[in-house]
């Protein structure tokens, strides 16, 4: 393995080939140059006129942290691929990676340590230069162990750390070859050493402070309410904006949101989280609305820490007694798909488990008597979300069919959230989810729900379980394999075992859905995340 590497573009067949993503290739549409970044589409012969201002409607709050390396926030982490860079990020739509702090891709991914130079001239939105020691500072905080971030959990398993070399670069050290290296680098953003090193955690989750080197800087910022964009005149990578500014508005009802989509002159050209029962009004009205499937879902959880929920035949049998293909119809009016693996159809690394949960409520009655289970009750835990909210009654009426009394608590999220972490003996609970904002690989999305440092396993202590070592093992053991198909295998072997376990399992994946003026916007596209992507975009009225 070389120390340091000599640096060109990562030509995107070749990246496919290594990280065994190279049969949904077909699948995924160019949108990275294979040298440097993506194109910006003011860089386009031809493109539409860029107009000065964008309005956008987005249905998460903005009041969660904004700390860059330490928050889930739907709508922080969208805003974040507007105002902070990695060193290499990944393309909205088809998370190709590319360029961006880093001047350019490493030549080698299967050595152990890149050298890297950054991008010559690049500069935070306070105008001070991008240099090694906030690379070095932001990489710290992902690997301390001792006030863990969020994103640790995504690098410690395989990153050894990234020392500075000169002011304009550094080492990075891995532990083993990775094949989702390059993505996973897309997630720890450059953060500003001189503006947050001495900054308490109140500082860093304020979206008023939030300070990086992207082409768009914070304006305003109002909790609740809104945020708003301007460009970055220093801002010197390959997306420069087409629009000067741009603002997000809170919109977390569904009716307001829509409407401000169909408000004219008032409202705004583009939002996300549109509600399926809209779609066809929505296009009715000439505007366009484009669904991605996506690794959305709603979930369940099973308490294993008591009984009968710690027989995983319980577990099963109650997978089995929900109609699925009725809660997804009259839960989100037919937009998404029964599970049929931990991730959905479309995921570059998905694999049908060997274990299905086709509704079948004679099989869950003889798997409930198998297990010696007469007389159950069951006390569901759920959000109050709108569609959650009907997708509970479904299992209910499922699980009721099979002789199981079923209780259903419905809570507010925030109360939900304090129930969950203050260990509530509840027998299961519902979730909704998207790993995929963090990034597309298998060990990434299993990691994000199976992590003793996330919510579910501290609750249900499945994770101090022999069976959860067990897959912890099956886990590290395949993204250690370097050999492409070998890695599929131990993939899929560890999906199998979570179908099998069914602790922390989907129910059903949704499609996201986005929607926009096609008279006002152009060179947009559907995420499936949720938030928007406006790096590309440009005004067309």
């Amino acid at each position: 393995m070389r120390d340091a590497v000599e640096y060109r573009g990562l030509d995107r067949r070749a990246f496919l080939k290594y990280t065994g993503l190279m049969g949904t290739a077909a699948a995924l549409t160019a949108g990275v140059a294979a040298c440097g970044g993506p194109k910006s589409s003011g860089s386009v012969a031809g493109s539409a006129a860029a107009l000065d201002h964008i309005d956008v409607a987005i249905g998460y709050n903005n009041n969660s942290s904004w700390d860059p390396l330490n928050t889930g926030s739907a709508f922080a982490m969208a805003a974040h691929n507007h105002i902070y860079e990695g060193l290499w990020d990944a393309e909205a739509v088809t998370r190709t990676p590319y360029a961006a702090l880093a001047s350019e891709m490493p030549a080698d991914l299967k050595a152990t340590e890149w050298t890297v130079k950054l991008r010559p001239g690049a500069t935070f939105h306070d105008g001070k230069p991008v240099t090694a020691d906030d690379v070095v500072y932001s990489f710290g905080r992902v690997l301390d162990t001792k006030s863990k971030v969020l994103t640790n959990a995504f690098f410690a398993s395989w990153l050894n750390g990234v020392t500075k070399v000169d002011d304009t670069t550094v080492k990075i050290s891995m532990k083993f070859p990775f094949a989702s290296a390059m993505q996973r680098f897309s997630i720890v953003k450059i953060m500003p050493k001189h503006v947050f090193e001495s900054q308490n955690a109140d500082f860093l989750k304020q979206g008023k402070n939030a300070i990086g080197s992207g082409p768009f800087k914070v304006k305003a910022h109002q909790d609740t309410s809104f945020t708003s964009f301007e460009k970055h005149d220093g801002y010197n990578g390959s997306l420069k904006p087409t629009f000067t500014s741009m603002q997000w508005n809170v919109s977390v009802d569904a009716a307001a949101r829509v409407g401000l989509l169909t408000s004219g002159a008032s409202g705004v050209q583009i939002a996300d989280n549109i509600p399926q029962d809209n779609i066809d009004s929505l296009k009715g009205k000439g505007l366009t609305v484009e669904g991605v499937d996506s690794m959305n879902l709603l979930g369940l959880v099973f308490n294993t820490n008591k009984a009968p929920f710690n027989d995983k035949r319980v577990r099963q049998a109650l997978r089995m007694a929900i109609d699925t293909q009725k809660l997804i119809d009259v839960a989100i009016a037919g937009k998404g798909t029964p599970s049929t693996s931990f991730l959905h159809t479309k995921s570059p690394e998905y694999h049908k488990a060997a274990t299905q949960y086709a509704y079948n409520p004679d099989k869950a009655k003889a798997l409930l008597a198998e297990a010696g289970v007469k007389n159950l009750s069951v006390t569901l835990l759920s959000t109050n979300i709108s569609w959650t909210k009907v997708a509970v009654n479904t299992i209910k009426e499922g699980w009721d069919a099979v002789g199981v009394s079923t209780t259903l608590d419905v809570e507010e999220t925030a109360a939900f959230n304090s129930k969950v972490a203050a260990g509530e003996p509840v027998d299961a609970l519902t979730f909704s989810g998207n790993p995929n904002q963090f990034g597309a690989d298998a060990d990434l999305n299993i990691r994000w729900f199976y992590s003793n440092s996330n919510t579910f396993l501290p609750w249900n202590k499945w994770g101090e379980t022999a069976e959860f070592k067990a897959l912890d093992a099956q886990l590290n053991a395949a993204i250690q394999a370097t050999d492409p198909a070998d890695h599929k295998a131990k993939t899929n072997a560890a999906l199998d075992t979570i179908a099998d376990e069914a602790v922390i399992y989907p129910v059903m994946h949704m499609q996201l859905f986005t929607a926009w003026d096609p008279k006002k916007m152009d060179s947009v596209k559907a995420l499936d995340i949720p938030g928007v992507n406006l790096l590309k975009a440009t005004r067309t009225a």
